[in-house]
């Protein structure tokens, strides 16, 4: 255990943007259940209602609704996903990856309530009455936009069943994204079945101009902030790493340097997307958050081996180009509304918590817990000494990997309420493993520190 405090100096004035932050998102959430409205108000205004009467009776009317509640919760899922800055400053990307995987699974049942409803309407109204899989056959061999539809729901159902944690624990990042590619494809197949039968295309011009502002505004945003910014950040900065330093067994630093980088408006705490341009790593863009705050022309991440990619990144030589998508998070200073903060890592999570260190005032009260397995896994020795000894810091390392009850675990219930009696009072940033991150999260919650003032983010992107 580290312990050092330096003289008390006058606390730094608190950011105030939280409350903003948290105004944005819900100003998001209103603008998606407002569009949502429109969307069901287009189809009451064109009589969808009286399907309802017709040969398929309530079946094919709800079907109906289903049909255009699952098209447009794919829209908002894709729109969540188009990294547009300010939706990403407003909520955080690993929120909004939590709303996309909600809304993916929203989506999904409601497009399965349509197959069934609208095949259960149709067979129930055929002269004379038929039974469904004779009716879903008919339709799949006689008209082609049903099986294109049928092909787009398939693909949805595959990367909904690949999206289910149990299931993204045994596939490679990679082919999970890629799999995840053909989303793009089944909204293509479900516009197309839209537009043949769709009667909010066929009977009704304003509808149609709703559905498709829709999708160019979508498909738009996902041009702009996917593919253009990147295509002019990265003209723009042209990064190479210029220095790679072991910090720990499996860990190393890479330092990049890169042009304009002034222009670049990162914050500690904050992570970009990284391209390595080698032969096995030019395709694959991973997550990695910033160890330092920038530095000059220097950006610094910290990587630990952790897989195949990682692996390799141990060993990645100077001079190799990077390409960088961000920057990304809500793991920020600005995030805080209290003077006196708690720093809670877990192994290589203290790396965004190393550069938030860059961002604090010498006065702010700081206190860093530290989770390592080893004593000699700890990263960013000095560095953390130096600021024990520069700022009013006290750092406590803790070896030990096992997370216990919340009485008996270092980093337990008890624990805190002994190690940092003021916790309330403080806010709390976390980053680790998913399983510390939790414990941590919920043992904070036990001691009331209020909901705004725990800070964290995951990585499962």
């Amino acid at each position: 255990m580290t312990t050092a405090v330096a003289p008390p100096t006058a606390p730094a004035p608190v950011p105030a943007r939280a409350s903003r932050h948290r105004e944005h998102a819900t100003t998001v959430t209103v603008a998606i259940a407002i569009g949502a409205a429109v969307t069901f108000g287009m189809w009451l205004r064109h009589g969808g209602l009286s399907n309802a009467t017709g040969p398929g009776g309530v079946a094919t009317a709800a079907g109906q609704v289903a049909a255009l509640g699952g098209t447009y919760a794919i829209l908002i899922q894709l729109l969540l996903m188009s990294r547009i800055a300010w939706l990403e400053r407003a909520i955080g990307l690993d929120r909004l990856v939590q709303w996309h995987r909600w809304t993916g699974f929203t989506a999904v049942s409601l497009l399965t309530a349509h197959v069934v409803l609208t095949t259960l309407g149709w067979a129930h109204g055929a002269i004379p009455p038929v039974n469904v899989f004779y009716e879903t056959g008919w339709f799949i061999a006689h008209e082609p936009d049903i099986l294109m539809a049928w092909i787009g729901f398939l693909l949805l159902v595959a990367i909904a069943v690949t999206s289910v944690r149990a299931a993204r624990r045994t596939l490679r990042r990679e082919t999970w994204y890629f799999v995840h590619l053909y989303a793009y494809l089944a909204v293509a197949l479900a516009f197309a079945h839209q537009l043949a039968v769709g009667s909010d295309f066929n009977g009704d011009a304003a509808a149609r101009v709703w559905w498709v502002t829709l999708y160019a505004l979508v498909f738009g945003a996902i041009l702009y902030w996917r593919v253009l910014v990147p295509i002019v950040f990265n003209a723009q900065h042209r990064f190479r790493v210029t220095k790679v330093r072991r910090e720990a067994p499996g860990v190393v630093s890479i330092v990049l340097r890169g042009r304009h980088t002034e222009r670049i408006d990162a914050e500690p705490g904050q992570f970009f997307f990284w391209r390595f341009l080698t032969p096995t790593g030019w395709w694959q863009a991973h997550p990695f958050s910033l160890s330092a705050a920038p530095s000059g022309p220097h950006l610094r991440i910290t990587i630990k081996s952790l897989g195949d990619h990682t692996s390799r990144l141990q060993r990645i030589r100077p001079g190799t180009r990077v390409l960088a998508e961000g920057p990304y998070g809500t793991f920020t200073n600005d995030r805080r509304r209290n003077p006196r903060v708690l720093l809670i890592a877990g192994g290589i999570g203290i790396t965004p918590l190393r550069a938030l260190l860059d961002a604090f005032h010498p006065g702010d009260d700081v206190v860093l817990l530290y989770r390592v397995v080893r004593d000699e896994d700890v990263i960013f020795r000095d560095e953390l000494s130096q600021f024990a000894a520069s700022h009013n810091i006290t750092i406590h390392i803790i070896t030990g990997s096992e997370i216990g009850d919340d009485r008996t675990d270092l980093l337990g219930v008890e624990a805190l309420r002994r190690g940092v009696p003021d916790i309330r009072a403080r806010d709390c940033y976390v980053c680790g493993p998913p399983a510390l991150t939790d414990a941590v999260v919920r043992r904070l919650g036990i001691l009331g520190v209020p909901r705004s003032q725990v800070h964290f983010e995951r990585f499962e992107l």
